[in-house]
């Protein structure tokens, strides 16, 4: 058992990654303030990611995405990683309150499981996926999130890829990813009916790293309303 996992359940929670809301799921990641987090919440969504990727703009120290995830007590707090060390994943379940990990480089389902935390695992679409393919993909992942690809670029590009090209997995939880905004998501939930939708680089103003409190109100109006 974890440091962290013995002292979830200490405080009578269970280290998962919950909906708190009925509809779409919603994720706002790259969340890099506690006054940002605190105000996302309050907007109803069912998410936050903290980004511990060192070449993000979003990177989080580690204290301060504790004082982020101390903030929060009405969503999820989801640790984002791209292909990191046992021991950087381990610092940061044992140390700050999160309810899941999500993973965004080519991590093995045996390196994603190991922490005993629910996860959700990146896929680039640069390339069309079976349902046979996608059933069988790290299936013991709480969701698979489908994002775009761009070479070098391990997410938050900005740009979409082909809605036409989203599989159908009946056993998936599938999330919708990559260039979302207020603009354009209910056009994305219409065409790919995923079980929820992630954004960070749409909700942000010209400063990336820098949630636009005012975009992400729409977004998530947008996301209940599709």
């Amino acid at each position: 058992m974890s440091i962290r996992y013995g002292i979830y359940l200490s405080r009578g929670l269970d280290m998962s990654i919950r909906a708190t809301h009925s509809g779409c799921w919603c994720k706002i990641c790259g969340v890099t303030s506690a006054e940002e987090a605190a105000s996302i919440a309050d907007l109803g969504a069912d998410s936050i990611g903290l980004n511990f990727y060192s070449q993000s703009p979003r990177y989080l120290l580690k204290k301060d995405a504790a004082e982020i995830a101390a903030s929060v007590k009405n969503c999820s707090i989801i640790a984002l990683f791209v292909n990191p060390s046992v021991e950087e994943v381990e610092s940061i379940i044992s140390e700050i309150e999160i309810d899941g990990l999500q993973f965004h480089g080519d991590e093995d389902s045996e390196f994603c499981e190991s922490f005993g935390v629910d996860y959700i695992k990146a896929i680039s679409m640069k390339e069309n996926y079976s349902p046979k393919e996608l059933e069988e993909y790290h299936p013991n992942a709480w969701a698979l999130l489908l994002d775009s690809y761009v070479k070098g670029l391990p997410g938050g590009t900005g740009e979409i890829f082909d809605w036409n090209n989203w599989p159908v997995a009946k056993d998936r939880k599938l999330i919708l990813a990559g260039g979302l905004t207020p603009e354009n998501v209910a056009s994305g939930i219409k065409a790919t009916m995923p079980y929820g939708v992630d954004v960070s680089s749409g909700v942000e103003g010209e400063i990336k790293g820098i949630k636009d409190i005012s975009l992400v109100k729409e977004f998530i109006k947008e996301v209940k309303l599709a």
